[in-house]
């Protein structure tokens, strides 16, 4: 290997010295958050919705035009977030469906954030490097952070952090255009850093020790009509989807409850972050004005008392508290969306940061404080790594919540969890179990209904369901059993449908059953109404667009019908359908090898759809492979007993497989 000069060796050596002092401490801290958090790249995804925000989701199945404006105008889950259902398209196109490549996203987005963190403390600690490394780690690998990296459909909180990190270092450096355009991408993530503007008048009152100036209001002005618009956004989007509960629903006094609790529930977990789950329960103080609730009122104001008094004495700590407040209220509990939670650790992600900065500045002055912050820190990041495996799988998660944090829906969502891993008898048990308590949440019924359909028994599900309905009343349970009773009793499912589609109409596979019941009773104008509406929310819900093209079919709109089989096809829960259907297209015009195409296709997916292979199993006896035809037959009663057609045309071949 050829040796420097002696000058260039001086060179390297002092460009290593001087450039390696900046940037080591932020590789320090990519490289402890990604050690911290590791653990998360074997973890699979879990039944705490990754179905419906990733694994089920047709508006992350693809990168066109057609999905990208699905992206940009659904308000699935009550949410608007296309960069987020953008960010998760693109996981699923480099990495298929193997969780790997969503967690691995997530890791390096929480590393950047972290990295970007330790910047912006560099510059609210006045350049003191070592404040800024400690607060930046107390951030990147406390245990409250394990839940936005591991859990997969946390996606949005991240990249929103990533990009609000970015806009708060961007506006320090002076470059306002680029904060104000990575704040909006923030929002399009999600709305959760709406308060930045507030953050930022936070910290020109803090950096100024006066009432900001009448420029420094007009230079916000951009940031509060952002935070505005997207304000009104998340609402409409939750009204539109009927998460959104109104104070008919919930009272002042549990919202009070919920705001008091949330408040007092992050710092104290922040001190000591044990016993952390993926769910915690409403107490049941929640709802009514409590001793529990007006001695958190208590304990809130006289710590807003003192950092009011400290402000001036002590202004990082009166910062502190008013950028978490702003940060916290949004997700405490002003805006309740009808969840069973008390608190998220998810929702500390950002509210939390003052904290770590405080964690910074108190220790990071001299030896002795920056020994007992390593000491705290490597305690943080060790209890980081043991929370990663509570997110293994669904059994894991559940029973971590079942164990920390007791309570009725966890319970129920083990036996769910349970059922799927196999330990069938148990998790039915636990579901039994569950739901003989009176204040049994719906999803416990919702659960136990689906795992006795799933076993075939479909009378026992609508009996759980009916039950759920008189006991925990919800639109789930009400779209579920009117799904279930289409076949038989077409009025009742229809009433049960528009009922839970009115009360939650941005459901898109609600509005399909509804408009399958609308089918079934020949109403096929409103059927077609129904699956355009589930369109409009979804436009890649191959099974809308199916039962779409079949009621078009029905109509004599052939053409029209194989527009919406052939978008079917980039569904791929819907494929299956989508040949099956597209194979009986081509039989009706008489092409039976397009048509064989499309069953084989449809058998090559789903080797036991009965349908197909009845079909495929005629075109090849018409061609006199009649042992071909013979075994896809039998594949067919295999697969559907009861096929009559099936067994009727193996009869008929029968004789001349003798011959």
């Amino acid at each position: 290997m050829p040796t420097l000069p002696g000058d260039a060796r001086r060179k390297t050596a002092d460009f290593l010295l001087t450039h390696g002092a900046r940037w080591a401490p932020g590789l320090l801290v990519a490289a402890s958050a990604l050690a911290a958090f590791a653990p998360i790249l074997a973890n699979g995804f879990v039944s705490y919705e990754d179905h419906f925000y990733i694994q089920d989701n047709p508006l992350i199945r693809g990168l066109g035009l057609d999905h990208l404006r699905a992206m940009l105008t659904s308000t699935r889950g009550g949410l608007w977030q296309p960069l987020a259902w953008l960010s998760l398209a693109i996981d699923r196109a480099v990495w298929g469906s193997e969780a790997f490549g969503f967690h691995l996203t997530s890791l390096l987005l929480h590393a950047g954030t972290s990295v970007l963190f330790y910047l912006v403390c560099l510059r609210l600690l006045d350049g003191r490097r070592t404040a800024a490394l400690l607060a930046a780690l107390f951030f990147a690998v406390h245990p409250l952070r394990v839940e936005s990296v591991a859990w997969a459909s946390e996606r949005k909180g991240l990249l929103s952090g990533f990009l609000f990190m970015a806009a708060v270092l961007a506006h320090l450096q002076g470059r306002r255009r680029a904060a104000l355009a990575a704040f909006a991408a923030s929002l399009t993530a999600k709305a959760t850093s709406l308060a930045m503007p507030l953050v930022l008048l936070v910290l020109e009152i803090h950096a100024s020790r006066r009432r900001p100036a009448r420029r420094a209001w007009l230079a916000l002005a951009p940031y509060f009509t952002l935070s505005a618009a997207s304000l009104v956004l998340a609402a409409l989007a939750g009204r539109a989807y009927g998460t959104i509960v109104s104070l008919e629903h919930s009272s002042v006094a549990n919202r009070a409850s919920r705001v008091v609790y949330g408040l007092l529930f992050y710092p104290a977990k922040t001190l000591w972050p044990g016993n952390l789950s993926p769910f915690y329960p409403e107490p049941a103080w929640f709802g009514g004005w409590s001793w529990q609730l007006l001695a958190g009122l208590g304990v809130l104001g006289a710590a807003g008392a003192a950092a009011w008094r400290l402000r001036r004495t002590y202004p990082a700590v009166a910062a502190a508290f008013a950028v978490y407040v702003v940060m916290a209220l949004p997700t405490a509990g002003v805006m309740h969306q009808g969840q069973f939670h008390a608190a998220c650790d998810r929702y500390s992600y950002l509210a939390c940061l003052g904290f770590a900065v405080l964690f910074g500045a108190a220790l990071g002055r001299g030896r002795a404080g920056t020994f007992l912050a390593a000491i705290w820190l490597a305690g943080l990041g060790a209890a980081s790594w043991r929370q990663c495996a509570v997110w293994r799988d669904s059994v894991t998660l559940w029973t971590a919540a079942s164990e920390r944090a007791p309570g009725l829906l966890a319970r129920g969502e083990l036996g769910a969890a349970l059922i799927v891993a196999g330990d069938i008898e148990e998790g039915l048990g636990l579901l039994r179990r569950t739901i003989e308590d009176p204040a049994a949440p719906s999803t416990v019924y919702v659960n136990l209904g689906a795992a006795l359909q799933k076993q075939g028994r479909e009378a026992s599900a609508r009996e759980v369901w009916r039950r759920g309905l008189a006991a925990a009343p919800s639109a789930e349970l009400g779209a579920l059993l009117g799904a279930s009773l289409a076949e038989e009793d077409i009025a009742a499912a229809t009433s049960l449908l528009n009922a839970a589609v009115l009360a939650e109409p941005g459901r898109a596979p609600w509005r399909v059953d509804l408009g399958d019941a609308f089918a079934r009773a020949g109403r096929d104008a409103e059927a077609r109404r129904e699956y355009a509406a589930a369109l409009a929310l979804e436009p890649g819900l191959g099974r809308a667009h199916n039962n779409l093209g079949l009621l078009l079919a029905r109509g004599g709109a052939a053409q029209a019908a194989l527009v919406h089989y052939r978008a079917a096809l980039r569904d791929p829960a819907a494929r299956v359908e989508a040949h099956h259907n597209l194979g009986n297209s081509r039989l009706a015009e008489g092409r039976d090898r397009d048509a064989e195409r499309h069953f084989r296709g449809a058998l090559r997916l789903d080797p036991g759809f009965a349908r197909s292979a009845v079909n495929l199993g005629n075109i090849l006896a018409r061609r006199g492979a009649f042992r071909e035809a013979a075994a896809l037959y039998r594949a067919a009663l295999k697969a559907d007993p009861r096929s009559v057609e099936a067994r009727a045309n193996l009869g008929a071949v029968a004789p001349f497989l003798r011959k």
